[in-house]
């Protein structure tokens, strides 16, 4: 019964937070926002069909979203690109490729509606420096668990269409909504922010410094065994001004149309409906672990249902197994919950959590009660050495604790229950 509510819970929020609802009523109450001439369309990340639905027809666009979208029906003038997350590849290029060429075609009069979501620093790029380094430099940050802004500053520091890099190459006017996977909802830094040209004028070693301690980046790339000059020692022609003080953009328009925190809000909503729930406004944050001792303490003893969001910071070693940051916070959670009557369930919003695994379908989380730990060693496994190996998904598999929903079309954080 636990598990059904968390999970009817979780579905009732993807409803809730329809990425193409909310564009639709965006642009009804804004329709002098997009009358002119032509209107083109760009929509990347996870939510990119469900939000070119949300927009309607257009004169020519396209909508780069994950694998598993290459089929989706989408409205007239819109084509979909599958292109690669989390990590960039070739087809991240091509995809980069596609967008510049509808954000040219757009003249003086034009519109560009900018449809942007979770994943979208992945599915689309076009690196100042090679790509393999790019995507070096990006893993390792991420592998030893630095928080997403500090990726997407980077992102954005080396990337010729991030920060900005897009709306330079624009004539017309540009109305971007975004559909937020950032904590604090800041439109520059979520996708790296493509269409949103950063006030702050800076350079791609300034970045790096605003971004990351410059020591601390380094000492990870070289634990990662890279040495990449690019980032660290820029010569004088790499350390380009990104921003133009005389092209402001001033008609463009930006608008937040899902917040992040709007996916947490709305499980509590529905759990609310049968028995009281408490939302933790604040997001989680920092070291699985930690976040798990945290969410036990919070909940405490009472008898309500707790819910929070947020992203959870994972290193993961070399010698690493299945799983992501929902299963692995699961896991810790089934640790310091043993031997009691409580439950937790960690699911990402957008249905994927962490890289697809071998030979079974992609969890969204996994759902775990004062049972499970014991449950793992009765079964002959080894929970400990799975939380030290990143390999929740593994253990959690072999006893059914998974869950399973299919990618959701939307990206707003992870969301922990715990009843």
């Amino acid at each position: 019964m636990s598990r059904a509510v968390a999970e009817n819970a979780f579905a009732a929020a993807c409803r809730v937070c329809d990425p193409a609802r909310a564009v639709t009523l965006w642009l009804a109450a804004h329709r002098a926002q997009i009358v002119g001439g032509h209107v083109f369309g760009v929509a990347i990340g996870k939510a990119a069909v469900a939000m070119a639905r949300g927009a309607g027809a257009v004169e020519r666009g396209v909508a780069v979203t994950v694998d598993g979208h290459g089929d989706a029906e989408v409205p007239a003038g819109w084509r979909v690109v599958v292109s690669s997350h989390p990590i960039p590849d070739d087809r991240s290029l091509a995809a980069a490729r596609a967008v510049i060429e509808i954000v040219e075609a757009a003249g003086p009069g034009d519109v560009v509606l900018a449809l942007i979501s979770g994943g979208a620093s992945a599915l689309v790029e076009e690196p100042l420096i090679p790509l393999a380094d790019f995507v070096a430099i990006t893993s390792a940050l991420m592998a030893h668990g630095a928080p997403i802004h500090e990726l997407n500053v980077v992102r954005g520091a080396l990337s010729a269409i991030k920060a900005g890099g897009l709306a330079r190459r624009c004539r017309g006017r540009i109305v971007t909504l975004v559909a937020s996977d950032v904590i604090g909802d800041d439109l520059h830094v979520i996708g790296s922010g493509p269409t949103i040209i950063d006030p702050i004028d800076h350079t791609i070693d300034r970045a790096i410094d605003r971004a990351i301690d410059r020591a601390r980046a380094k000492a990870i790339l070289e634990r990662a065994g890279l040495v990449v000059p690019t980032l660290l020692e820029a010569s004088a022609d790499q350390r380009v001004a990104r921003v133009d003080p005389a092209d402001p953009r001033g008609d463009d328009t930006a608008a937040l149309v899902l917040p992040m925190s709007r996916f947490a809000e709305a499980v509590r909503d529905e759990i609310e409906q049968d028995r009281p729930a408490r939302l933790i406004a604040e997001p989680i944050a920092g070291d699985v672990d930690m976040v798990a001792a945290m969410l036990v303490g919070a909940a405490g003893t009472t008898s309500e249902i707790l819910v929070a969001w947020g992203e959870p910071t994972l290193q993961v070693p070399h010698d690493h197994g299945e799983g992501g940051r929902a299963q692995q916070l699961a896991l810790a959670l089934a640790k310091r919950l043993r031997g009691s009557a409580r439950w937790a369930f960690v699911a990402g919003s957008d249905g994927i959590d962490g890289p697809a695994p071998r030979g079974r379908p992609a969890p969204a989380g996994a759902f775990v009660d004062g049972a499970t730990w014991d449950l793992l060693v009765t079964r002959g496994l080894d929970p400990e050495r799975a939380l030290a190996r990143c390999d929740a998904g593994s253990v959690l598999a072999a006893i059914g604790a998974l869950v399973v929903t299919g990618a959701t079309g939307i990206n707003y954080a992870d969301v922990a229950i715990v009843g």
